[in-house]
C-alpha cells in the first residue's frame, strides 16, 4: 500500500509557499500608488513579479519555515496598516515624499515587530512558569 506522506508533504510545502507568497504581497502593495506619480502605468502584474522574486530570494537566504510565513505576514500586515493610516489620515495620495515615507514606515515597523530577539524578550516575560 503506497504511504501518503510524499503527498502529504507536497500539499503541506504548497500551503508554506503559497501562505509566504500572500504574505509578501501587501509589503508590495503601495506600489500601485506611488509609480503613477511618476507617470509609470505599472502593469497589474508588477507586484507579484516583485513578491516572487522577494520570496525566492528570502527562501534562499533562510530556510522556509512557518515562523518565517509568521514574520512575512507581521511585516504585511504592519506595513499595510501603517501605510493605509498614513495615506488616509494625512492626504498624502499626491505626496511622494510622504508616500514613500510611510511605506518605508510601515516595512521598518514590521520588520523591527518581527525581529527574533524581540519575538523571543516578549515570550520570556510573557511565559508563565
Amino acid at each position: 500500500m503506497p504511504s501518503l506522506d510524499s503527498p502529504v508533504q507536497q500539499v503541506g510545502d504548497f500551503v508554506v509557499v503559497a501562505l509566504l507568497f500572500f504574505g509578501l504581497l501587501p509589503v508590495f502593495a503601495p506600489l500601485d500608488v506611488l509609480l503613477p506619480l511618476f507617470g509609470y502605468d505599472a502593469p497589474w502584474w508588477l507586484g507579484y513579479v516583485l513578491t516572487g522574486v522577494a520570496g525566492v530570494v528570502l527562501t534562499w537566504v533562510r530556510p522556509l519555515r512557518l515562523r518565517l510565513v509568521v514574520r512575512v505576514w507581521l511585516v504585511g500586515l504592519v506595513t499595510t496598516l501603517v501605510f493605509v493610516t498614513l495615506l488616509v489620515f494625512f492626504e498624502l495620495e499626491e505626496n511622494v515624499v510622504g508616500i514613500v515615507l510611510a511605506w518605508v514606515l510601515g516595512v521598518g515597523l514590521g520588520s523591527a515587530l518581527a525581529y527574533p530577539p524581540l519575538w523571543k524578550a516578549a515570550e520570556s516575560r510573557l511565559r508563565v512558569e
